[in-house]
């Protein structure tokens, strides 16, 4: 966590507060994926995309910073939280809207064509889909944490269509950047783990 406040300290100095604010709801029960080692792989993704730009890792601290496994809402949520505190911590109004917006990109992962900060936002988010295998399978067995109140079936099912989804995107990572570090590998560990998914249906 000394690293992430760091980082937190580097970008807006001025409220040393609202980044422990951060790192809380980052830290809190029951969380298991959406927790400080997504928030640390994302902001590392977003630097490997070349990204210097506040509002882009400020999009990146807030985007999960509420989580309670409601897919859209949440995302607005943490979009609405953005506004409340950045508005709070007086940055311009300009910065807290793009903030804002970015967040809510996470919603669907689709940017514009030629939203460039959009496009960095959503490949950071999905980077952890083109890590190396075992960081891959570690964060399925995260997401099944999350899922808890779900049978194996119920689980199976759900993680089969987000898979297929995944894998139908096109395309899945929108910047060139991305598609470079991580789009071959993700393709492998998604086709991975459909596979494994098929094979307990049968």
């Amino acid at each position: 966590m000394g690293s992430l406040r760091h980082s937190w300290a580097e970008l807006l100095p001025e409220d040393p507060g609202l980044g422990d604010r951060l790192l809380a709801r980052w830290a809190a029960p029951p969380r298991h994926f959406h927790g400080l080692l997504h928030l640390a792989d994302c902001l590392d993704a977003l630097a490997q995309l070349g990204s210097t730009a506040r509002v882009e890792a400020l999009a990146i601290w807030f985007h999960d910073s509420v989580h309670h496994n409601r897919a859209g809402a949440d995302e607005r949520a943490s979009a609405a939280l953005a506004r409340s505190e950045l508005t709070a911590s007086g940055l311009p109004a300009s910065e807290v809207s793009e903030v804002e917006r970015l967040v809510l990109i996470t919603i669907d992962h689709a940017p514009l064509e030629l939203d460039g900060p959009g496009a960095r936002i959503s490949d950071a988010d999905l980077a952890v889909l083109g890590a190396k295998s075992d960081r891959y399978w570690e964060s399925v067995a995260q997401l099944r944490a999350e899922f808890a109140e779900l049978n194996s079936r119920q689980w199976r099912d759900q993680r089969r269509s987000r898979v297929l989804m995944l894998l139908g995107a096109t395309p899945l990572f929108h910047t060139a950047i991305g598609q470079q570090l991580w789009a071959d590998k993700a393709m492998a560990n998604l086709h991975a783990e459909l596979q494994e998914l098929e094979a307990v249906r049968r």
